[in-house]
């Protein structure tokens, strides 16, 4: 599959007097990787929300390769491969890490109930592929320490792994990443930064990415969008935004310890997490 072109084309979200997303116009190429930045409440979740369609948009186009997708629900743009995560990973609690992914397989590879209960042939290929790309998986995400693990079990940020290697399953063409690292531990968000680049390599797919870790963002974006109350108040190569004053003011110069907060970037084998707690 090949990764999608967005557009955003004056896009605006009003809730009530609230412009939480105001006018904002943006296209992001296929197979790059765009970093969404700004400070909370700046309306970048909500652009999420807007272009998978969580919410409908006040005014303005989400345009994915040339379709509008102003009628789309939100499981007819996951058909044309726009797929999302969300800040909050809600997973299965008392399944495992394999479970988990073959229950993401198995709302992708739809079987019949009557079929597999009486185990016909294309149902039992349909079976071994869903288990296949399930086992690819957990080996490029290096998950097989854990596949057996129920998902209660694991640290926040091996959770977070899981979460996106059935992002991965679902074979995303636009893949929209909410804050992958909140909530996780500093050594764990060091290793998001590798573990973000093999998802990009596996999938070929264009990112748009959320993140509060601006080091991240940084170092994995070929371009970066600033947002602040709604609209975008800067964009373009990293390099140019670090030193565009209108950046500096929005948001990279509201605290020193937003530039340093993820530490070392260095590249490493990602490491999942911890030992399940």
């Amino acid at each position: 599959m090949s990764a999608a072109i967005l557009e955003l084309r004056d896009v605006a979200v009003w809730f009530g007097g609230v412009h939480a997303v105001d006018g904002v116009s943006l296209r992001v190429p296929a197979g790059e990787v765009v970093g969404l930045i700004g400070p909370n409440g700046s309306g970048k979740t909500t652009l999420l929300d807007a272009i998978s369609g969580q919410v409908r948009c006040t005014r303005g186009a989400v345009v994915l390769d040339g379709t509008d997708l102003v009628d789309y629900f939100p499981e007819d743009r996951a058909g044309l491969g726009l797929v999302r995560s969300f800040q909050d990973c809600r997973l299965f609690p008392e399944l495992t890490v394999e479970e988990v992914l073959l229950v993401s397989e198995d709302a992708r590879r739809r079987a019949g109930v009557l079929a597999t209960t009486l185990h016909l042939p294309w149902a039992r290929r349909a079976e071994r592929a869903k288990r296949a790309a399930v086992a690819g998986v957990i080996d490029a995400f290096g998950l097989a320490r854990f596949a057996r693990h129920r998902v209660i079990e694991l640290s926040t940020g091996t959770r977070r792994v899981v979460d996106l290697a059935s992002i991965v399953l679902a074979e995303p063409r636009l893949l929209l990443l909410d804050e992958p690292t909140a909530g996780i531990a500093q050594r764990e968000a060091e290793a998001f930064a590798p573990l973000l680049t093999r998802i990009h390599e596996v999938t070929g797919s264009t990112i748009l990415l959320v993140e509060h870790d601006v080091p991240l963002v940084f170092s994995l974006c070929t371009q970066i969008v600033v947002m602040e109350t709604g609209r975008v108040v800067s964009s373009g190569a990293p390099d140019d935004v670090r030193r565009d004053p209108l950046a500096v003011a929005a948001y990279l110069g509201a605290s020193s310890e937003a530039l340093a907060r993820s530490g070392s970037l260095e590249t490493q084998e990602p490491e999942p997490g911890p030992e399940p707690e």
